[in-house]
């Protein structure tokens, strides 16, 4: 039986559908390429890239999301414009745009998207938000058993607006096709444009001068649980910070754009810090440690070639709930900790020399086409292979 959330957004579904069906008709720009963003990393890639290419027609409309707000900036034949998809004004002028567009670059699910299937005149390309997985998600979603056929349909119909996916790795490839439902002719191996910064060899721009000096800083950056959306676990309290470590460490807490406003960290500005509005990637290249979980952080993280390690406290809970890749614990470059003590004995028996051999081998298999020039590439095949082609109508 439809429960009344599924039956709430079947009718948002069919909302989508009839907006789509009465704006089938407007005809795309030529150069006209719009950047559906909920997450800020790969657009802001591909807008600085943007920026640089003097000679590209292209023109970008950025629609973006809560989450990714401060993408907004003065950039030249670029516009943004903030969106929410629950207002159904923002959500047929996001339609409207997208059919305006040659391409759509899309970075999540978004319902909208499948306005673009069976549409010759404008291509979409999902960029995903990560270059690797952990957690299962799409059609291998481990709570899609209490999903209802209606809702499966509906996720495949968003599935099949994507004419191409970015993909950075074979591996990831592989979790694409399933997760998706896809075969191998979608995906564009032009490498994750967000990790490009990590090829950068300019000064990165981060205050630190906030924090204490002579301390060594602990990065926390979990996933989020959509099971527990409000909870949070800390790796470490300030008493071990000061005592069981000796003082020797801050801890910097990073939380996910989806619970950053919901989960509160008990910081006290002198141990513990809330660092959920900075961006990412300064805050990964400054960190002497990285602890997480079953995020897709580590991925780009270990292209810095730094000690990581994973605070699984509710790992059997998460895999049953959610669901994880199988060989979770082997895949991982360190241990699972399920308990703070783990953690901590980790901590201290960290040796960096030799994780190393394992990091790299982990960073080159899961970044296997992202070498520093993904958004050039992807860029340049958009400008030379899609805005002044029709794509056929195979969907």
């Amino acid at each position: 039986m439809m429960n009344i959330r599924s039956m709430i957004i079947s009718c948002y579904a069919a909302f989508v559908s009839f907006a789509g069906w009465l704006m089938s008709g407007v005809k795309p720009r030529d150069n006209q390429v719009t950047l559906l963003v909920s997450f800020q990393e790969n657009a802001a890639a591909l807008i600085d890239t943007y920026q640089k290419r003097a000679n590209m027609t292209m023109k970008l409309t950025v629609l973006y999301t809560k989450h990714a707000s401060v993408i907004e900036k003065d950039v030249p034949h670029v516009s943004f414009r903030y969106f929410h998809e629950k207002n159904p004004i923002h959500l047929i002028q996001c339609i409207y745009t997208m059919l305006k567009s040659k391409v759509v670059v899309t970075d999540n699910y978004f319902l909208m998207t499948s306005v673009l299937r069976n549409r010759p005149s404008t291509s979409c390309i999902q960029v995903w938000h990560a270059n690797g997985a952990l957690k299962k998600f799409g059609l291998e979603d481990a709570s899609n058993h209490h999903r209802s056929s209606r809702d499966l349909q509906r996720f495949k119909r968003v599935y099949a607006s994507f004419d191409y996916i970015v993909t950075g790795s074979d591996h990831m490839r592989e979790i694409f096709k399933t997760s998706f439902g896809v075969n191998d002719d979608r995906f564009l191996p032009t490498g994750v444009p967000f990790t490009d910064a990590y090829y950068d060899e300019r000064p990165i721009s981060f205050q630190t001068d906030i924090f204490p000096k002579g301390k060594k800083v602990l990065l926390y950056a979990p996933t989020y649980r959509d099971f527990a959306m409000d909870g949070l676990v800390l790796p470490f309290s300030k008493e071990q910070l000061q005592s069981e470590l000796n003082g020797d460490y801050i801890l910097l807490v990073k939380l996910h754009p989806a619970v950053k406003h919901l989960a509160k960290a008990e910081t006290d500005g002198e141990w513990i810090f809330d660092v959920s509005d900075q961006p990412l990637f300064p805050l990964l290249s400054v960190c002497d440690v990285l602890i997480t979980d079953y995020s897709s952080i580590v991925f780009e993280y270990a292209l810095l070639q730094k000690p990581v390690l994973f605070f699984t406290y509710d790992l059997e809970t998460y895999r049953t709930k959610r669901g994880l890749v199988e060989r979770y614990e082997d895949i991982i470059p360190g241990k699972a900790c399920v308990t703070q003590d783990m953690l901590l004995t980790e901590l201290k028996q960290l040796n960096e020399s030799a994780n190393q051999d394992l990091l790299k081998t982990f960073a080159e298999e899961w970044n296997q086409y992202s070498k520093g020039k993904s958004s050039q590439q992807l860029l340049s095949f958009i400008e030379h292979q899609l805005l002044h082609k029709k794509r056929p109508a195979s969907h």
